[in-house]
């Protein structure tokens, strides 16, 4: 399998740190306790992570528009319209239904009348597990070609990240609320055929026994997991997230996935990691003397949940740092928990 072509779409509004600690002190008017201190802690740790501007989109904009922008720019790279695209996989947390699957929805808009469609939902890992489903069901033959698409609009008016987790109320909500104030938008398409069938090597790891640790419960959770202080502690609907808790747990899984992939390919041209935090992915990297080969976009997009990695390959062929034939490492760490490191020739 290789990656045919591939491109992104991110809200035109560049919201700063500053912006983003205004509007936690606009909206916190039932916070027991100095506001300021809390925000002042908010706005270090942001500028800890390495954060100095995310993206979203403005009032004019709607997803859509993003998802056929970079579908669009995808498709013209190469020779296939919608219409002779077998399979069309939609990923990641950013939605508008739960029943159909997006893809069906986006198919229908875009034009995709002859494709299969399902959705992969497995957070920030969910672009990932799409890669190497598709790298399966290339060597069985079943599709020959493939669209991955995603749209992680995720701070929209009564969204799940958005307005309820910068409205807050006391200052150990932080410790499990952080992460919402990192979130960017885009989407972003990959198209995928079914050529160099051994260039892609995926290796995973899951750690489920955390996966109480980020949550995004729906209403009535309760009935489908063993609940406890940590799940949902937003509420139902709402981005919970213990961000500290996670990076930390997520250095020796990490580290331990990226080796058991270096058995193999001990040679890397570019390292992409999920944009969750520089500091913390730079820590990791510096663990095993990679740091140096890791590309970067979380300082100036954001986390962009399932759209992290496609976004910064997207932004280095851009960019120039990015060049057919140089060997490439996808490197994900996502709740659940689970973790990844993939090589492939680009």
């Amino acid at each position: 399998m290789i990656i045919k072509s591939i491109a992104s779409s991110l809200g035109s509004r560049r919201v700063s740190n500053d912006e983003v600690i205004e509007l936690i002190k606009g909206r916190s008017t039932e916070y027991r306790g100095d506001i300021r201190r809390a925000t002042r802690i908010i706005k270090r740790l942001l500028t800890i992570s390495g954060l100095e501007e995310r993206r979203w989109c403005d009032r004019h904009e709607q997803p859509l528009d993003h998802v056929a922008m970079a579908t669009n720019q995808a498709l013209s790279a190469c020779y296939l319209t919608p219409p002779y695209i077998d399979l069309l996989i939609y990923v990641g947390v950013g939605r508008g239904f739960l029943e159909p699957g997006n893809s069906h929805m986006i198919a229908n808009v875009l034009g995709f009348h002859k494709a299969q469609c399902f959705d992969i939902l497995d957070a920030c890992m969910s672009w990932a597990r799409a890669l190497h489903l598709v790298d399966s069901l290339f060597k069985s033959g079943a599709y020959k070609n493939a669209i991955i698409i995603n749209a992680e609009f995720n701070m929209i008016e009564n969204g799940a990240f958005f307005p309820k987790n910068f409205a807050l109320k006391n200052e150990e909500q932080i410790y499990y609320t952080f992460p919402s104030y990192s979130i960017g938008e885009a989407a972003t398409a990959t198209l995928l055929v079914p050529k160099e069938p051994e260039n892609f090597e995926f290796n995973f790891s899951t750690r489920p026994d955390l996966a109480d640790l980020c949550t995004i419960p729906m209403n009535g959770y309760e009935d489908f997991c063993h609940p406890n202080e940590l799940i949902g502690a937003n509420g139902p609907g709402q981005f919970t997230s213990f961000g500290i808790d996670l990076h930390k747990n997520a250095h020796n899984e990490s580290i331990a996935v990226y080796k058991e992939m270096a058995k193999n390919h001990k040679q890397v041209d570019k390292i992409f990691v999920h944009a969750s935090s520089k500091k913390e992915w730079d820590l990791y990297g510096q663990a095993i003397g990679i740091a140096d080969k890791i590309y970067h976009i979380y300082p100036m997009t954001g986390n962009l949940v399932s759209a992290s990695i496609p976004a910064a390959i997207v932004d280095a062929i851009k960019s120039d740092h990015l060049k057919r034939r140089e060997r490439v490492v996808l490197w994900v760490g996502s709740a659940g928990m689970s973790f990844n490191a993939t090589h492939f020739v680009f």
